[in-house]
């Protein structure tokens, strides 16, 4: 069996999420669409105390990324599209299909409302694309008619998330509904794959983003699949990465300096190493990025423990309430408790947390400073702050 150490199957990973060398998947509108296909999803998430989540993992890899960018390729390009991953996400269009099986397990297994459907599908059809307050009750909160904005809200969820009807666009991040029919490219393969199809696209998408994992990585945030499609994930992502092996597409190998577990590559990224690094670049990451979704993972191949707190209670935080990690060169160094406080267009930091094992008045110290007073100022200036305000930084 093939060994490999834990800091090539790191930067294996960091090369295949983009973040070693820079631009890795070009630039801009052709960059981003790259970046969504390479990754396999992006989060979008609501939280904007520095950015949103989406526009942050883009801004991180695609160095003259904008918004419009992404807006484009969802409303004009029909390149992409949004749906449910992990969570809500930005999917490549081209794997439109193989998401039909969860769209196919939510229309059978919840309950909705047909009559209200019907009635939503009708005005779409009618007045064209709406949003979920244009079906509030023209009469008022008090009234309780079929067409009250609650029940229309869930009904419009549930046909979403049944492939009934599809973001079209937003609008003030506000969801713009159409009918899936009047979304989807004409030309795009819409069938329904079969299982052993949509297993092995599951394990393949996943190596893709991840070069190298264990079965745990591979099956991380798939396993909601279940719950839509009844099917018992981490069993079935188990035996296609088996006969993906067998086939020579997968291969098994082990992590040294790690437990006995069996890991499993792309072979394709295996043919990359060695590795270098080259210049250390320091970047601010997000807490959706999809390097630091998967928690254990982290902690296997960077020795760093990782949550975002803005879930804790207060009283029961250590870092703050949106920290961000710092990631130099191959490393996870520390993180940041950030916020963009916009109308003053600065950067507000109110704390560094460092790793241990960054001492004062080293060499290696002086230059993780000035990559971070750098980091720190190209990361304001892709957040339309010009000044940069950092508190106190501790060294763990």
């Amino acid at each position: 069996m093939t060994e490999i150490s834990i800091a090539d199957a790191r930067r294996l990973f960091l090369d295949r999420q983009g973040l070693l060398y820079n631009p890795a998947f070009g630039r801009g509108k052709a960059g981003t669409l790259r970046t969504i296909e390479q990754l396999g999803y992006v989060q979008i998430d609501t939280i904007s105390v520095v950015d949103r989540a989406h526009h942050h993992v883009l801004k991180t890899r695609v160095p003259n990324y904008s918004e419009k960018m992404l807006d484009q390729l969802l409303q004009k390009d029909r390149a992409i599209f949004e749906y449910w991953s992990h969570a809500a996400a930005y999917l490549p269009i081209k794997d439109y299909r193989y998401y039909r099986p969860m769209m196919d397990g939510w229309h059978k297994r919840k309950s909705w409302d047909k009559k209200l459907a019907k009635e939503i599908r009708r005005r779409i059809a009618t007045e064209g694309p709406l949003q979920s307050r244009d079906f509030e009750d023209p009469r008022g909160k008090n009234n309780n008619g079929w067409w009250d904005w609650k029940p229309a809200k869930l009904a419009l969820e549930h046909m979403f998330l049944s492939g009934q009807i599809m973001v079209t666009r937003r609008e003030g991040f506000q969801k713009v509904f159409d009918l899936t029919e009047n979304v989807l490219p004409a030309q795009l393969d819409t069938s329904m794959p079969n299982h052993d199809e949509w297993i092995r696209f599951i394990v393949l998408r996943q190596l893709q983003a991840l070069a190298i994992g264990t079965l745990n990585d591979i099956s991380h945030a798939r396993t909601t699949l279940g719950k839509f499609t009844g099917h018992a994930i981490r069993s079935e992502v188990k035996s296609a990465l088996h006969a993906l092996a067998e086939e020579g597409q997968v291969a098994i190998i082990q992590a040294r300096n790690s437990t006995k577990e069996v890991w499993y590559a792309d072979p394709v990224a295996l043919k990359r190493l060695p590795l270098k690094l080259g210049k250390r670049r320091l970047q601010i990451l997000s807490p959706f990025d999809n390097l630091v979704i998967n928690r254990a993972r982290l902690i296997t191949l960077f020795g760093f423990d990782y949550q975002l707190e803005c879930y804790v209670p207060a009283s029961k935080r250590k870092f703050g309430y949106f920290c961000l990690p710092i990631l130099w060169g191959d490393e996870l160094v520390g993180r940041i408790d950030a916020k963009a406080v916009r109308d003053k267009h600065l950067l507000e930091v109110r704390r560094v947390f460092l790793e241990p094992g960054t001492k004062r008045q080293t060499e290696r110290h002086v230059r993780l400073r000035d990559a971070l007073n750098t980091g720190l100022a190209e990361f304001a200036t892709k957040n339309q702050c010009d000044t940069v305000d950092i508190g106190e930084v501790i060294y763990r």
